[in-house]
């Protein structure tokens, strides 16, 4: 692999995130064998209840004329019943690419690793292969083979080839490739084949009778046994440096997974997909609603908690398609010819200038570094080291500016000493020898672990949380709630929230320091996102669904740092913390998701809301009115929620035939409205008992 320092890799995500998204290219496809496929199919997640349908699949990609076929897939397992279509289809269409399994082994099965398990009977330990079972391989020695696919299949294929991602445990994301595998006997990966297929034009090795991947494996030999380089293929000077220069690239990724052109593999067989002609599709595993969890998927610069991680097939067409284009991430000199001198020039500037100015004048040009390698990296795909000049050196620079500078002071300061000492020895005493003790304002008073802050809180819970972890195990439930809370999470962050507290099933999110309107505003679209993200988690999940509840309340509150024992913990104390607490417990007898006190939603443009009456919650004397919300965007007539505005009204009124009226109204609109049937059903509770002194608040005996 190449040689990038792990210093410098976080800097390439930086820099593919401040350059954003590119065009996806349009000769490239991906079939993927997803969630929707799986149901349609009736295959499940067992990839070789897949095969049966690849036949009829290679036959509706030859009808619409596409150039090349490539799966990312592995034919080891014999199959009679479906293995002679599928070859005959291989055959007849005569374009079709597959993939070979690499594994790797240290200290027998110890630690067996690689992108795929190939199939459970070529499970063997290293040792076994060698025919000593009882020997034990030392740590450093590691083995490697191909598996290839059954000879049916194998010789009825164009050709086939490895795709073999290495998967760092320390920093997981992939961010380089193998062009060829010189540990394998310099067999090309099968992105590379299929690259080189493409330009068939050439003919280069279709009058050799050799395949593809034994002519490439030949021309990688010659440049490595060659003083020189070998004399050029015909197929272009990018070919030639690709078979010569080293065995990896850096990928240039077109954006977070599925910017590539991903088509369903059930509509593909179908024939709803129609325009493949003269494309390359790329077949494989690439779930497309929810990865965590799934195998061979895989962190890339652009993941996060949102995008989520790329499927092997997505990273083997993005290979080929910086394959095709002559477009992948390029070291266009040594990461210290570039750091070298940038230090250089930073400490001159330093040395050259006044403190402040040389500061400025340094701050100036890393900046002007910085925008530098943000364009070259943009148009012209060069990577320049970012983290070492300005995490590093920059910093460094700065701070052993500072120190000589007050090494100088402090010399400058003794000098002054002695000669006062000297001429003016009266006033020896008043003059300070250390530069700490010249300005009274050192002396300022600490400053307090607590403020007081007028914020916005956010308060959730999982309703049946205790039955729900009751029938898991504990590594379940953990693994569970970790998704949860990252999904859970992001709606805040985006929306400048902060996260105050976790604990258990429940979170607080707090908004402050910004102004009254802004923190209501972005609380309310975190709520509507949170619930959003939440469904879909649940709808992704294997486990029981996690039923959200979310509360708001704005008021006062104390952020500060609590003592226990020796550790410190950070939290928001307060009445309103509580009582943010109480409101989200009301969506249980309300079946609602989001509630807050009315004074939010007021006058608050772009969220849709309506009032579910006025309540009081446990542990408060005085009632609060409260809210659901709805959704955002403009507020369009609801012939349910105006009924239950009727019926909640007479319902305030003392009314309870009037309310029972409306109510059962808006239900037979939506039999599913928990407001509805709440008030319905303390509506003909109240006609039959009516409470002696009705204020029309109503009043919750549990949390």
């Amino acid at each position: 692999m190449s040689t990038a320092t792990d210093l410098e890799l976080p800097s390439q995500d930086a820099l593919f995130r401040l350059r954003g998204p590119l065009p996806a290219p349009e000769h490239v496809v991906i079939v993927a064998m997803d969630e929707a496929s799986e149901n349609q199919l009736g295959v499940g997640q067992d990839l070789t209840r897949w095969r049966a349908f690849h036949a009829h699949l290679i036959q509706q990609l030859q009808r619409q004329g596409v150039k090349l076929v490539v799966f990312d897939l592995q034919f080891i397992a014999a199959n009679p019943a479906v293995d002679p279509a599928l070859a005959a289809a291989m055959r007849a269409a005569g374009n079709v690419l597959i993939g070979e399994c690499v594994q790797k082994f240290r200290r027998g099965a110890a630690d067996f690793f690689g992108r795929e398990e190939c199939s459970e009977t070529n499970k063997q330990t290293a040792v076994a292969l060698e025919g000593n079972a009882d020997a034990e391989l030392p740590e450093q020695l590691v083995a490697m083979r191909q598996i290839r696919a059954t000879p049916e299949i194998a010789a009825a294929a164009l050709d086939s080839a490895p795709f073999y991602l290495a998967n760092d445990a320390e920093d997981s994301k992939v961010r380089e490739v193998w062009t060829f595998f010189d540990a394998l006997a310099d067999a090309p990966s099968l992105p590379v084949l299929a690259w080189t297929y493409t330009r068939q034009a050439a003919a280069a090795f279709a009058d050799s009778g050799q395949s593809g991947s034994a002519w490439l494996t030949e021309r990688r030999r010659d440049c490595l046994a060659a003083e020189d380089r070998p004399a050029p293929t015909g197929l272009g000077a990018d070919f030639d440096k690709l078979l010569c220069d080293g065995d990896s690239r850096y990928l240039n990724y077109y954006g977070p997974p599925k910017t590539l052109c991903m088509e369903s593999y059930a509509d593909v067989y179908s024939g709803k997909i129609g325009d493949l002609r003269d494309k390359v599709v790329f077949v494989g595993r690439a779930n497309r609603q929810f990865s965590p969890g799934k195998t061979d998927f895989f962190p890339t610069p652009f993941s996060d908690s949102r995008t989520g991680k790329m499927a092997g097939v997505e990273i083997m067409a993005t290979q080929f398609a910086n394959l095709s284009q002559a477009a992948f991430i390029e070291i266009p000199m040594p990461f210290w010819t570039v750091s070298g001198p940038f230090g250089l020039a930073v400490a001159g500037l330093l040395n050259s200038r006044r403190k402040r100015r040389g500061l400025l004048a340094s701050a100036v040009v890393a900046a002007g570094y910085a925008g530098f390698a943000v364009y070259a990296f943009a148009a012209w795909r060069w990577w320049l080291p970012l983290a070492g000049p300005l995490l590093v050196q920059l910093p460094l620079s700065w701070l052993l500016a500072l120190a000589w500078s007050r090494y100088d002071l402090i010399c400058e300061r003794k000098r002054l000493l002695n000669f006062v000492r000297q001429v003016f020895p009266q006033w020896a005493t008043f003059v300070p020898a250390a530069p700490g003790a010249w300005h009274a304002e050192r002396h300022l008073p600490p400053t307090r672990p607590e403020r007081d802050v007028s914020g916005l809180c956010l308060a959730t819970d999982i309703a049946g949380y205790t039955a729900i972890a009751a029938q898991h195990s504990p590594r379940e439930m953990w693994q569970l709630l970790n998704a949860y809370y990252q999904v859970l999470g992001h709606p805040v962050i985006s929306h400048q929230g902060m996260i105050a507290d976790v604990t258990g099933d429940a979170m607080m999110a707090i908004w402050c320091e910004l102004p009254p309107a802004k923190q209501k505003q972005l609380a309310c679209l975190a709520a509507l996102d949170m619930a959003a993200a939440v469904e879909a988690f649940n709808q992704a999940t294997p486990l029981a669904p996690l039923a959200t509840r979310i509360g708001l309340h704005q008021g006062e509150l104390t952020l500060g740092r609590l003592e226990a024992g020796r550790t410190s913990h950070y939290r928001a104390i307060g009445d309103t913390v509580n009582t943010a607490s109480r409101i989200q417990g009301v969506n249980t007898p309300l079946g609602t998701r989001i509630l807050a006190t009315a004074s939010i939603a007021a006058e608050l443009e772009g969220i849709v809301s309506r009032p579910v009456g006025s309540f009081r919650v446990i542990g408060r004397s005085e009632p609060v009115e409260l809210v659901e919300i709805v959704g955002c965007g403009d507020a369009e007539p609801n012939a349910v929620h105006s009924r239950f505005a009727e019926g909640l009204a007479a319902f305030r009124a003392g009314d309870w035939a009037e309310a029972i009226r409306s109510l059962q109204a808006a239900l037979e609109l939506d039999a599913d409205d928990g407001p509805s049937r709440f008030y319905l059903q303390k509506a003909v509770e109240f006609r039959r008992n009516p409470p002696e002194r009705w204020n029309g608040v109503v009043l919750l005996d549990a949390k």
